[in-house]
């Protein structure tokens, strides 16, 4: 291969013919110009290939990372205030559909968790206004008789015996009210309780004793089950069925009967208190239970309102429920369930027939157990 004239490229070829050589020459311009343009083709082509590829792969990419744009928006909004909006879901069983699932489960978990923390604080408010309310009224009559006394407004024996009554009732009211505080403070704060073996028949048998003896020119049926057992603390059982049947000596008349069932149901429990009182109004039922409510109680009932929330407290940290419904055709019936250590054991009807007798009382002091079999 040589050069013509200084600029295009030949190829000679040498053929030795007889007793010579021929020489024969032809011209690569346009071999490689062919090569020239094969390579621009290549390289324009290559540069178009790899144009598209970018573009395709942008585009993949912004398709494929627009759901988690929407969310990464949507959690802007959230982070702004607003926990009841949740992210969009796209296929869950891709890993961004995944990933809202569980986005949208911790958002869950966090708006619950402040729901919570907001309803505690306000209870927490709450319960302190109105204990500062119920323990104004007994302070300023303590402040009011001793006043009295100190000024000597009371000259007469009969003036200052009525007075100290007055500051001794007093002094006995904010003693039960402090006490019944004290006690859904523990119950709030350390909601565990005593593992013991009840004996629920006796107790809530004993319990009726006391309400007939309380008040007795009301009267008190009780139908109790014999072999009621579950674990638990006595000792707040106790105070529940106590305080259960305080409120129907407290807000019914004195001509109103109480009724008092405990029986075993499906491996819980029940205990009813129910009364042919004047019962509370439908709209009131689902506070009943709300600390310092009294519901339709007039001005000189006593109480502070914290019985029923005592029993919701109670029946809470042995696992159990409180309910209260209207009682037919007129009266209140409230429902203590508490759960069985055991699964129950069969019964034939007459076994459970002979248990639903009523238990009447015989003894006060020792609240002798007489179930009817």
């Amino acid at each position: 291969m040589i050069s013509s004239n200084g600029h295009a490229q030949l190829r000679l070829q040498a053929v030795r013919i007889g007793g010579g050589t021929l020489f024969a020459t032809t011209s690569l311009a346009a071999a490689y110009k062919t090569l020239d343009r094969v390579q621009f083709i290549l390289i324009l082509g290559s540069a178009a290939a790899a144009l598209l590829v970018v573009a395709g792969v942008t585009l993949v990419l912004r398709r494929g990372l627009r759901p988690i744009e929407t969310m990464a928006a949507q959690a802007d909004r959230i982070t702004a205030g607003d926990l009841t909006d949740r992210v969009s879901l796209p296929d869950p069983r891709t890993e961004v559909g995944r990933l809202g699932e569980a986005l949208n489960g911790m958002l869950a978990r966090i708006e619950a968790a402040i729901s919570e923390r907001e309803a505690s604080q306000e209870l927490t408010n709450r319960f302190f206004a109105d204990a500062s309310h119920e323990l104004r009224n007994p302070l300023a009559s303590l402040r009011a008789n001793a006043e009295l006394y100190q000024q000597g407004v009371l000259t007469q024996r009969a003036q200052v015996d009525e007075a100290m009554y007055r500051i001794s009732l007093e002094a006995q009211r904010m003693s039960s009210l402090v006490d019944d505080m004290l006690r859904l403070a523990r119950l709030d704060q350390h909601p565990g309780r005593e593992s013991d073996t009840v004996d629920l028949t006796a107790l809530v048998a004993c319990c009726a004793q006391q309400a007939r003896a309380a008040d007795p020119r009301r009267a008190v049926n009780a139908v109790i089950a014999a072999d009621l057992v579950t674990i638990g603390d006595e000792e707040l059982l106790r105070r529940a069925v106590d305080n259960l049947l305080a409120n129907v000596r407290v807000h019914t008349p004195e001509t109103s009967d109480a009724t008092i069932t405990a029986t075993q149901d499906d491996g819980a429990i029940v205990i009813e208190i129910a009364d042919t009182g004047p019962g509370v109004p439908p709209d009131q039922l689902p506070r009943i239970f709300d600390r310092f409510y009294r519901a339709g109680a007039q001005a000189h009932r006593p109480g502070s309102g914290l019985g029923l929330a005592i029993v919701a407290a109670i029946a809470q940290a042995h696992n159990g429920t409180a309910q209260a419904t209207l009682n037919n055709p007129h009266g209140l019936r409230i429902t203590l369930a508490l759960p069985h250590p055991s699964p129950p054991h069969p019964r034939r009807p007459w076994q459970h027939h002979n248990e639903l007798q009523s238990v009447r009382s015989r003894g006060v002091g020792s609240c002798p157990l007489a179930v009817m079999s």
